[in-house]
């Protein structure tokens, strides 16, 4: 099969699990093509209005939350759909269709219900159309379509909230995470065998996220040395330039604090082992891969779409969520000196009922779009 998978350009989310199911699916043997949705509709300055509002409200996470969670709605999703189906995006998505010519067509961005599955129905294209679920915890409403070939979701509160939308739950499938194939290659180092390859004391760890735009202050920072922890931290990635700012100063000030910023790295699978604990923005990418090398994750902002994640806790028992940067702290330091709660929190661990797979992930899109295009199209595909 030829597979298009289509993500949006706004922040590393929804590329990252484009290319990992690409990976995936090259290594099974079929065809694909990774491309950002909005040039598929002729749509360039959609994209950098879209990127760089993400990049803005990242700035503002209190905004961020507010300002998506009143723009979220099931009218706002009609709205999209009109303009959509009403507007140019016709024409050049059949001229990018026509020239790609795939089988099947899987989105890692919730625009599949709102833009591209519409598309695909107006035009009567005989393709079925998949809808992979970025965030693992929740669908916005934007992302609901009762005509949605398949909407995968990673958690069971993530199909809960979905059926709630009015999603039907045919149509929904829990899938395996898509871990990339730097992850999925890699053998998991001990916390000590990680901490000797990477050069770091051998003392409580904290891997310090920033997501992928790398925005962020030294606040986090400021609290632990504050209180003189013996504690390192590591944020790795690039960070934007006002952080930048902020951790010159820290450095500055705090000469002698164990902070490592090796910047951007391949090998973040060693990173995640050499911690004992995540902490950042709950991006999804970020948390569960956190999560599949039994380490958990503080979430210290929690963005609207990721806003689930508190119950996913709740029950999991395998991180937390807290804005506050002094009880941040609070946690983490009860943690670190409570061998009872690791103790307790690798248990947790052991019953996640969580799959971090994007092989099996890719053969369970295969199979499902075989089925699909069976039953709806009365064309016979050998899923193998």
């Amino acid at each position: 099969m030829h597979i298009a998978l289509l993500y949006v350009d706004a922040g590393k989310g929804h590329i990252t699990p484009a290319r990992a199911l690409s990976d995936a699916l090259q290594r099974l043997g079929h065809t694909t093509v990774v491309e950002n949705l909005f040039a598929t509709v002729g749509s360039p300055m959609i994209n950098w209005i879209s990127k760089y509002n993400w990049r803005l409200q990242l700035h503002f996470p209190k905004m961020e939350t507010k300002v998506n969670a009143k723009s979220d709605t099931a009218a706002n999703a009609k709205r999209v759909r009109y303009v959509t189906t009403h507007s140019h995006a016709i024409k050049d998505f059949k001229i990018w269709f026509d020239q790609v010519k795939p089988d099947l067509i899987v989105v890692t961005h919730f625009l599949a219900a709102s833009m591209i599955q519409p598309l695909v129905d107006v035009l009567e294209l005989k393709v079925p159309v998949f809808e992979y679920a970025a965030d693992v915890v929740f669908t916005p409403n934007l992302g609901i379509n009762k005509n949605l070939d398949r909407l995968y979701i990673c958690t069971e509160i993530g199909k809960e909230l979905a059926i709630r939308a009015g999603q039907p739950e045919h149509t929904i499938r829990i899938c395996p995470f898509p871990l990339k194939t730097e992850l999925m290659q890699s053998k998991p180092l001990s916390k000590q065998e990680a901490r000797r390859k990477l050069g770091l004391k051998d003392c409580f760890t904290v891997l310090l996220n920033l997501g992928g735009e790398g925005i962020g202050t030294a606040d986090f920072l400021e609290e632990v040395a504050e209180r003189n922890l013996d504690w390192q931290v590591i944020t790795v990635g690039e960070l934007s330039g006002s952080t930048k700012v902020h951790y010159k100063l820290f450095k500055e000030k705090h000469p002698d604090f164990p902070l490592y910023t090796p910047g951007f790295v391949k090998n973040i699978q060693d990173y995640i082992c050499a911690c004992d604990v995540q902490a950042g923005k709950a991006g999804a990418n970020a948390l569960m891969e956190s999560l599949s090398l039994q380490r958990p994750f503080l979430i210290s902002s929690l963005l609207y779409s990721a806003w689930p994640t508190t119950i996913f806790f709740e029950r999991r028992k395998v991180g937390w969520v807290e804005n506050d940067v002094s009880k941040q702290v609070d946690i983490l330091q009860a943690y670190s000196s409570n061998q009872s709660e690791q103790q307790k929190m690798q248990q947790a661990f052991k019953d996640l009922p969580l799959v971090f797979d994007s092989d099996a992930f890719a053969k369970q899109i295969i199979a499902d779009a075989a089925e699909v295009m069976k039953l709806k199209f009365g064309i016979a595909v050998n899923p193998s």
